[in-house]
């Protein structure tokens, strides 16, 4: 028993997790140090696989490249940039030493003396940075051995041992920061964090988690480096084994000076050969030299420097026999004398003069300064582009001349080949001239003759233009060709002078009954207490009433005021619309229709537009203008109704003053909205189409004829039933239902019609010509969108503005008509007496309907749009 608990307390012990506390920034430090330590490490693995694979087995000659980074100045410098600017001060150092080494040998080879050069030697800013014992980072290890150390200690200590250095500057103020003269130039370094970042350790908890790692990988990387740290202790241990002293791990500034001085030990061993690379923009840019960005790159690197200390001396050295050898051709030599001082020295003197110190003849070489080699260089490149003319100048001659030995040739065989020819075209021409004079005198007249018919036929077409703009200029009273109109109507009508319009092979006259329709139309008793002058006096702004010849200023009624802007714009339409002598029928309808849809979209216009109508046919003495005039109001009395303000004057002025034509058709349409008004449900009754007219209305309303379609039923039968603006679809199902003997249940009943491959449905109450209008109307005209349901089995062919569509059979299904229908019976139809206003026929393709399947079988079309040619 007694051992069961101490197992479950050793288990219980094991359990136990140590939490330590860390605030968000320690928290962050050592999430940082963790990702160095496993970067160190992998990148370490990295290289020595790559070296294990690439570098020499056996000891041979190679070549080794070091890429370092540059001197760095920027807005906030830290532990990570004085590291930096360190080792470039060191390597600038070495690269010193370099060049004074190599300039040294080459000066005692060729045994030439030598004097001492200034140069500017950077080894006090190494010492004050890394010098024992009281160097910046020497500083920086101590304090970061001591838990009390801050970063503000740590500057104290260097403001208290530096504070006289002339390369070290305290600040003016009381800031975390000290300045250091770098070779370079000044940098300023912020303390923030030097002692966080020059300790970074990692607590051996997490080292040896990342040992337990299930990646073998990262658990063999930190196997090693816990290794390495067990033999840095050893040794530690065994050096300081006479005096006891707690073991400090190595900081980040120790490594780094380690590192570094292996670095130079490998390099002074080698011969290194600097490069340096000069970034000439900062935008990455072709052909953008920044000079700043270059002179500075160039004084940090130490090139200003070495250039310096190079002019000082005898910068161009070139071997005797180079010298003799690259010179000859300007003394006037083929061959190069002897490669000795002696024939350098005349030479010398004899290209240019000599002064003490501009040369100096070494053992094989010939030192001189840059301006004397200058010199030689401008005679030498004058002496060969000399040459060069010279040598092409007889080249030229050369080839010059033998062109023009065989140019010389050939010209007196051209000249021969050229007289004989002359000489024949000369009798040829002289044997032509008397047949071209005879035909010149035959053209003359046959040309006479010409000119006589041409203007004879000029005059003539000229006789018929005149005649044409007569007629055209008769509708004109004044020219309205000027008045702006929106640029959506011009567009509309320069697309409809070249389009063709929808249904116009479809209509046709025909000879048809009389047809009594049920409701009879009679004016109000109380019409002749209703002249149009009334109206003016209550309802105009100015009791002015008259055609006008100019735009309006102000509307003629009293519209709302934020539509007063569009009865302008309207009554300059109404004014081209009447006059404009260019306008042909497809564009005359499309202006029409264009001013009606104004009217349907906005019905506080509905009246104004009536208005301005009527006032310009009054009194109107152009017969053709009025006639456009009057063709326009009986276009709008068929779209949209009068208010009841304006309805019985307006019914009074057509009964009185309109042409004989026009007066029974706008009788009748006003009449008929008025009673489509009076049917209307709501607060505010109102009569108005939904899309402007058709075709077929302006074709009848033009030849002051009745509207007639051809409605098919179901059951094959063919009917001819007369319908005006007014119609809806109820009225025509309920017509064609009460002469079949349907008389009690046809209200609600309506019509389809069928459109290539799709059904259209129309409501009730909807009316029957504005099916027609929205399949007519372009696709870019401002209409209302579609409210009709259409049927289809292509969607492809559904037109745009279409709100629902049924896709799928819809009403073409193979499947047996029902037997009861309200536009189909299953009786075969028989023709009816044209008294009762129907002409009823059937033919063989609907006769046998029951024997045939499908609605595409019985049907080519629902409604096959006809004119009737009698008057209302």
């Amino acid at each position: 028993m007694c051992d069961g608990e101490e197992e479950k307390e050793g288990m219980e012990t094991m359990r136990d997790k140590i939490y330590s506390p860390l605030s968000v920034e320690n928290a962050v430090d050592a999430r940082d140090a963790v990702a160095k330590i496993l970067y160190s490490l992998i990148f370490h693995w990295l290289t020595e696989r790559i070296n294990a694979q690439v570098y020499p087995r056996q000891h041979s000659l190679s070549i080794s490249i070091l890429d370092i980074y540059g001197f760095e100045d920027l807005a906030f410098n830290s532990f990570e940039q004085l590291c930096i600017n360190y080792a470039n001060e060191y390597l600038q150092f070495f690269f010193n030493r370099i060049v004074f080494r190599e300039e040294l040998e080459e000066y005692s080879r060729e045994q030439i003396p030598w004097q001492d050069i200034t140069f500017n030697d950077n080894q006090p800013c190494i010492d004050l940075i890394a010098a024992k014992p009281h160097g910046i980072l020497r500083i920086l290890d101590d304090q970061s051995g001591f838990p009390q150390a801050t970063d503000h200690t740590f500057l104290q200590k260097c403001h208290y041992h530096h504070g006289h250095n002339p390369l070290y500057m305290k600040p003016k103020m009381p800031l975390p920061e000290f300045t250091i003269k770098h070779f370079a130039g000044r940098v300023t370094y912020q303390v923030y964090k030097f002692l966080d970042k020059n300790y970074d350790q990692v607590r051996q908890e997490v080292l040896d988690l990342f040992i337990q790692s299930r990646n073998k990988m990262v658990s063999n990387l930190f196997l090693a480096h816990a290794a390495s740290l067990g033999q840095q202790r050893g040794g530690h241990m065994r050096k300081s084994s006479s005096v006891t002293r707690k073991y400090q791990p190595p900081t980040v500034s120790s490594k780094f000076q380690q590192s570094l001085l292996e670095l130079v030990e490998k390099m002074q061993r080698s011969n290194p050969f600097f490069v340096r690379c000069i970034k000439p923009n900062n935008m990455k840019r072709p052909a953008v030299f920044e000079d700043e960005l270059v002179s500075s790159q160039l004084r940090h690197s130490g090139v200003l420097e070495t250039i310096r200390i190079r002019r000082e001396g005898y910068p161009v050295r070139m071997p005797f026999y180079i010298f003799l050898f690259r010179y000859k051709s300007l003394v006037g030599l083929k061959q190069a004398p002897a490669a000795n001082e002696e024939n350098c020295i005349i030479m010398l003197s004899k290209l240019c003069p000599l002064r003490p110190g501009a040369f100096y003849i070494g053992v094989t070489k010939l030192f001189l300064k840059e301006d004397i080699y200058q010199l030689l260089e401008c005679k030498r490149e004058r002496s060969r582009e000399l040459a060069a003319l010279t040598l092409q100048r007889y080249a030229r001659m050369f080839f010059v001349r033998k062109r023009f030995v065989a140019f010389r040739k050939k010209i007196i065989g051209f000249q021969a080949q050229c007289r004989g020819y002359l000489l024949r075209k000369r009798y040829v021409k002289m044997r032509e001239s008397l047949v071209r004079f005879r035909s010149y005198v035959r053209m003359y007249v046959n040309r006479k003759q010409y000119i006589k018919m041409k203007f004879e036929a000029k005059r003539k077409a000229e006789e018929e233009r005149r005649k044409r703009e007569m007629e055209l200029t008769k509708r004109e009273v004044v020219n309205v060709t000027h008045l702006v109109i929106p640029a959506e109507l011009g567009a509309l009508l320069q697309t409809a002078s070249v389009r063709r319009e929808l249904h116009a092979d479809c209509l046709a006259l025909l000879q048809a009954p009389h047809i009594q329709e049920d409701a009879q139309l009679t004016l109000p008793l109380d019409i002749n207490n209703y002249p149009f002058y009334r109206y003016v006096q209550v309802h105009f702004r100015e009791p002015k009433f008259g055609m006008l010849m100019a735009p309006l200023e102000l509307p003629l009624t009293k519209v709302e005021d934020d539509l007063r802007k569009e009865p302008l714009e309207l009554f300059n339409m109404v004014l081209r619309f009447m006059g404009d002598p260019h306008l042909n029928g497809a564009q005359e309808n499309l202006f029409g229709n264009y001013i009606i849809q104004r009217g349907l979209t906005s019905a506080g216009l509905r009246d104004e537009i009536l208005a301005q109508v009527v006032n310009q046919v009054w009194r109107n003495t152009n017969s053709e203008n009025a006639e456009r005039g009057w063709l326009l109001l009986l276009a709008c009395v068929c779209s949209f109704a009068p208010s009841p303000k304006m309805e019985k004057h307006l019914l009074k002025f057509v009964s009185d003053h309109a042409p004989a034509g026009c007066q029974v058709l706008l009788q009748h349409r006003l009449i008929q909205a008025n009673q489509k008004m009076q049917q209307s449900s709501g607060s505010f009754p109102e009569a108005a189409r939904t899309y402007p007219l058709s075709l077929l209305e302006w074709t009848a309303n033009r030849k002051k004829a009745n509207i007639v379609l051809q409605v098919h039923c179901f059951d094959g039968g063919s009917f001819l039933c007369p319908v005006h603006s007014w119609t809806s679809g109820e009225d025509v199902a309920g017509h064609i239902l009460r002469h079949r003997g349907v008389s009690d249940w046809w209200r609600g009943s309506s019509v389809l019609m069928k459109e290539h491959s799709q059904w259209v449905e129309l409501a009730g109450h909807d009316y029957v010509l504005d099916l027609i209008a929205d399949l007519e109307l372009p696709v870019d005209f401002p209409k209302q969108k579609s409210y009709f349901i259409i049927s289809t089995d292509n969607p492809a062919r559904v037109r745009a503005n279409a709100s629902l569509t049924l896709l799928g059979s819809g009403f073409d299904s193979d499947e047996d008509l029902p037997s009861s229908f309200p536009l189909s019976s299953s009786r075969p139809a028989c023709s009816l007496p044209d008294s009762d206003g129907y002409y009823s026929h059937e033919s063989d393709t609907f006769s046998d309907g029951q024997t045939q399947r499908g609605m595409d079988r019985y049907l080519d079309s629902l409604f096959d749009p006809v004119l009737s040619d009698d008057g209302i």
